[in-house]
């Protein structure tokens, strides 16, 4: 589907004046941004820690959280730290697990309650198995089989008011540490740690599940320093490697406290200290290299998201935690597997769903449904088939087993899947309106999961889902489009802008990798490379300049066969450099162009 390239609004004159020592490209970005005044321009640039990162004790409910779990420390009881199994729950498990032990095992100087220790488990669930988030079973197995008595939630437990309700018949206390949308009922029984819960205070209320995580783990180094216990001073900074991964692989905005916690994250990220890390690093080819927001989204996070997929996610919280340089080989060279089993499984799995979509004609929400479909790789595909189409798609896995939690566990086949969706329709706000055909649902505004029973509760679903998505884009338009930073001819990107692009880092959700539009530049050459020649090379020449530039555009070989030497065209494009045997050279890389 062809795309509409919009140009941001011109900067006003007097505005660039007013910062002549900022690159213009660069100037016009953080205008784009919505920044107006020099301060929110240096804050921009140069996030300061002690100036914008919010203090834990912001959570109204953060003492409550400390006092507890010291409570628990004084009394030897157990704590269970129940995570996701994706990056986020994972990184944000290993946070607290980590920060617990360390506090557990601090020498007293001098002698404080805290004599008695204490103890600690992890549950992370098994994504079929178990299902998402904190289940009655599996409180129930907490209170048997680990004498669970506070359990202490990771990304997840919000919406789990049945499972807190249980943990509190059984005299088990609840802290949750979540940031998902809100349910129609809170739990009542539980410490709520959630940027979005009514009346909290905290300031920053785009915080990924890790991010909350890390919040309670300052706080409990805090209270740790003020009882006395040899925690190393700085000892919560070297957390912020699992925070900066998270806050990316979670897809959360970097702007405000996030830029901040990834700025200073991906410093920690790049000298961390954890073996499992270093070891997944190699592993990947990335050891060695300046680690950025690309490093986490295209070679750390979906290793680690590789585990909970393919098979379970304790191996990647077993590598963040490890501390024996042999095992983290072995369970880097794990996950490394993984990651290949699932890309080649979810592009079987891509290409299934895709042919049974065909062309979406008049649907404005699609479905690809199919019998054994892995549940782990659904929201990959979901996510995949929504660029291609633009459109909200779900993909769906039918099981003949009963699903893990909620449903009447019978009533015919039992159905579970993902959706995503483009800016503006909420898919997860959506499936409010069809809660009474579903057994279970929840996410994001543009990243949700949902469960059901019963071939008929599956078709109302689709109706109900088909009538909401119709409504939306009856008023919006649905027309794709790539939002373009400024106009600006190849051979203005020069050493001195990528170094002024660089300033801008780190890059992410709402404040993307810039995208430029070329003036009318002419074909002088093309070709197509790659060992499956699906990537496209162009040679291109700016009017009245001499100079020729070249283009690469990944999996863009489609336009091969209908552009021409000769041909006059506008090009959208991102400047960086390309490194190959030690040169560097500028290199422009293709997103999209429009023949003129």
């Amino acid at each position: 589907m062809e795309k509409e390239w919009r140009v941001a609004e011109k900067m006003s004159d007097e505005w660039a004046a007013s910062f002549s020592q900022i690159h213009l490209i660069a100037l016009q970005i953080l205008w784009n941004r919505g920044l107006r005044t020099p301060r929110e321009v240096d804050e921009f640039l140069h996030p300061d820690w002690g100036r914008d990162a919010h203090a834990p004790a912001d959570f109204t409910q953060m003492s409550s959280a400390v006092a507890r779990i010291f409570l628990a420390f004084e009394r030897g009881e157990m704590i269970t730290v129940h995570g996701d199994y994706d990056a986020d729950g994972v990184c944000g498990s290993t946070v607290l697990m980590s920060t617990l032990r360390d506090i557990i095992r601090a020498k007293l100087a001098p002698p404080t309650p805290l004599e008695k220790g204490g103890s600690t488990s992890i549950f992370l669930p098994h994504r079929e198995k178990d299902g998402y988030g904190l289940s009655v079973k599996t409180v129930d197995h907490l209170h048997e089989h680990e004498k669970t008595k506070l359990i202490i939630t990771v990304d997840c437990g919000i919406s789990n008011n049945e499972a807190i309700a249980r943990a509190h018949e059984l005299g088990m206390d609840v802290i949750v540490c979540d940031h998902h949308q809100m349910p129609e009922t809170l739990p009542t029984h539980a410490i709520l740690l959630h940027p979005l819960v009514p009346g909290e205070t905290y300031p920053n209320k785009k915080l990924c599940g890790t991010g909350v995580a890390y919040k309670l783990a300052c706080a409990l180094v805090e209270e740790a320093h003020k009882r006395g216990l040899a925690i190393t001073e700085g000892y919560e900074k070297w957390l912020l490697d699992l925070v900066a991964i998270a806050t990316v692989t979670d897809m959360m905005p970097l702007l405000g406290e996030n830029r901040v916690l990834e700025k200073f994250g991906l410093l920690v990220l790049n000298k961390t200290k954890r073996l499992g890390l270093k070891a997944l690093l190699q592993a990947a080819g990335a050891d060695g290299k300046e680690l950025d927001t690309w490093s986490i989204g295209f070679q750390i996070g979906p290793r680690i998201n590789a585990a909970g997929r393919m098979d379970h996610a304790n191996a990647a919280f077993e590598l963040l935690m490890c501390e024996d340089p042999l095992r983290v080989n072995e369970l880097a060279s794990t996950l490394n597997q993984s990651n290949i089993d699932r890309q080649k499984a979810s592009e079987q799995l891509y290409q299934a769903a895709k042919k049974q979509i065909g062309l979406p004609g008049q649907r404005k929400i699609l479905f690809a449904i199919g019998d054994g479909w892995s549940i782990g790789l659904a929201g990959l595909v979901a996510g995949k088939l929504m660029q291609d189409y633009q459109l909200p798609v779900f993909v769906i896995c039918q099981k003949d087993t009963p699903p893990a939690q909620g449903g009447d566990g019978g009533g015919g086949s039992h159905y579970a899947g993902s959706g995503r969706s483009m800016h503006g329709f909420d898919v997860t706000a959506a499936m409010k309106n069809a809660a009474s055909v579903l057994d279970r649902f929840g996410g994001h505004p543009q990243a949700c999961g949902m469960s059901l029973t019963g071939e008929d509760h599956l078709e109302a679903f689709k109706t109900l889902m088909e009538a909401q998505a119709r409504a939306y884009f009856e008023n919006n338009d649905a027309t794709p489009t790539l939002q373009l930073e400024a106009e600006v001819a190849p051979s203005l990107v020069t050493w001195e802008l990528l170094e002024a692009l660089k300033e801008l880092e780190p890059y992410g959700e709402a404040h993307p990798r810039p995208l430029l539009k070329s003036p009318p530049v002419t074909i002088m050459g093309l070709e197509l490379l790659g060992a499956d020649k699906k990537h496209l090379r162009l040679t291109i020449r700016e009017q009245q300049h001499p100079f020729f530039f070249k283009c690469i555009g990944f999996r863009m070989s489609e336009y091969f066969q209908t552009m021409h030497v000769g041909d006059m065209i506008e090009i959208v494009y991102e400047a960086g450099v390309n490194e190959w045997n030690g040169r560097k050279e500028i290199q422009l890389r293709l997103v999209d162009l429009h023949k003129l």
